[in-house]
C-alpha cells in the first residue's frame, strides 16, 4: 500500500498505488490497482488488475481467476 491510500473497507493480499480509494463496504482480494483508483461502496473485487485512474462503481462485483485476471484499461468508469 502506497502513501495516500484511503481504505475503508477490506483489502486482503493486494497492491495499492498512490492515492488508491476504498470505499466503506467494499472488498478487496488478489487485486494490483494503479495510482487514482476508486472502489465504490459495497464493491467486491477479486483478481482484478486495473490501470491508472480506473473508477468501479457502487454495489459491483468483477472477478478473475488465479490463471486469469480481470484486467481494467486506464481511465475506464465501470
Amino acid at each position: 500500500m502506497a502513501d495516500g491510500c484511503y481504505i475503508e473497507g477490506a483489502v486482503e493480499n493486494c497492491v495499492l498505488f498512490r492515492s488508491v480509494r476504498v470505499k466503506k463496504g467494499a472488498t478487496l482480494k488478489n487485486c494490483v490497482l494503479m495510482q487514482d483508483a476508486v472502489v465504490g461502496v459495497d464493491t467486491t473485487l477479486q483478481y482484478v488488475v486495473s490501470d491508472k485512474y480506473v473508477a468501479f462503481s457502487d454495489g459491483i462485483a468483477l472477478s478473475g481467476s488465479n490463471g486469469l485476471p480481470l484486467i481494467v484499461p486506464k481511465g475506464k468508469n465501470i
